[in-house]
């Protein structure tokens, strides 16, 4: 292919960026970065790093590192701070509008569904000024607001974000875009999959994808649960609550009391035993004292 992307992660060492809400920007966006730059890698891009560690690294290096080895493009990942803890969202930022940067705006919130801030011009940045190929710099979300913070502190969100700038760098280099995560590819029935519920054991049917064994609906209403869908909202409702009132005898008199049906198993609860004058209960220590009434 030949393409050099050159990954940009800001701050880093002793600069630790914008900080706030338990996290700070430097190590969030070095996670990103080489997530970016693996799946650069199985893109069949060739990629280098102004850093690829926690290490301060000067502005004017940035821009040498990516000058020097002719980089086809330059992609700096940050993240936003405001004194305004309400601000939120995701932007691009670039010396001059450019298609690359309203591509990677648009797959960045294509993907991660946050407000979109749109793509802003600012000639004053050295990573921008300094660099001589097509250079974006995104910022992702704000550190600053307690919403976005969550969202920066998840896996899912980074590789989300990762999954964005690399999908932006194939478009606008016309590669087409190999998503890893197509699962449909490698699943595979598997007729059936052994289980053991309470100590016996049985066989039911299932998937296996990604080296897991996925189960059916089927399968939890065996275990005892009440599975739902809505087609409209595609929503699966699971209820585990299923009550219902059983008679007991009692010295020869009959009584109802609430149990819980699992497991071809009708539980009730030790309170309900005792309130019938079966048992004596007492519970202390995390410990739970049963006595028996004669």
């Amino acid at each position: 292919m030949g393409k050099l992307i050159c990954v940009d992660a800001g701050h880093g060492g002793t600069d630790s960026g914008a900080v706030g809400n338990g996290i700070k920007e430097k190590d969030i966006v070095l996670r990103t970065a080489l997530k970016v730059g693996e799946m650069l890698k199985k893109q069949g891009f060739d990629v280098i790093f102004t850093r690829a560690a926690d290490n301060y690294v000067n502005l004017g290096e940035r821009c040498r590192i990516a000058n020097f080895n002719s980089a086809d493009l330059f992609v700096s990942i940050h993240i936003n701070s405001a004194g305004n803890a309400q601000a939120r969202g995701t932007e691009t930022l670039c010396y001059s509008r450019n298609r690359f940067a309203e591509i990677v705006q648009k797959n960045l919130i294509g993907i991660l569904k946050t407000k979109d801030r749109g793509i802003k011009e600012r000639k004053d940045l050295a990573v921008l000024n300094g660099t001589k190929m097509t250079a974006i710099l995104a910022e992702l979300a704000f550190i600053s607001n307690y919403d976005d913070a969550s969202l920066l502190k998840k896996d899912l969100f980074l590789d989300d974000s990762a999954k964005a700038l690399v999908k932006s760098v194939c478009e606008y280099l016309g590669v087409d875009f190999k998503d890893g995560e197509k699962t449909e590819e490698v699943l595979e029935m598997k007729k059936k999959i052994e289980v053991v519920i309470n100590g016996k054991k049985d066989s039911i049917d299932g998937y296996f994808a990604d080296g897991k064994n996925l189960f059916t609906a089927d399968f939890l209403r065996k275990l005892g649960f009440d599975v739902g869908f809505d087609k409209n909202t595609k929503t699966v409702s699971v209820d585990n609550t299923d009550l219902k009132n059983i008679k007991v005898i009692v010295n020869g008199e009959e009584k109802e009391v609430p149990s819980v049906f699992r497991n071809d198993f009708n539980y009730i609860r030790l309170r309900d035993l005792e309130e019938l004058g079966l048992i004596d209960l007492d519970y202390k220590d995390g410990v739970v004292y049963i006595n028996s009434i004669k």
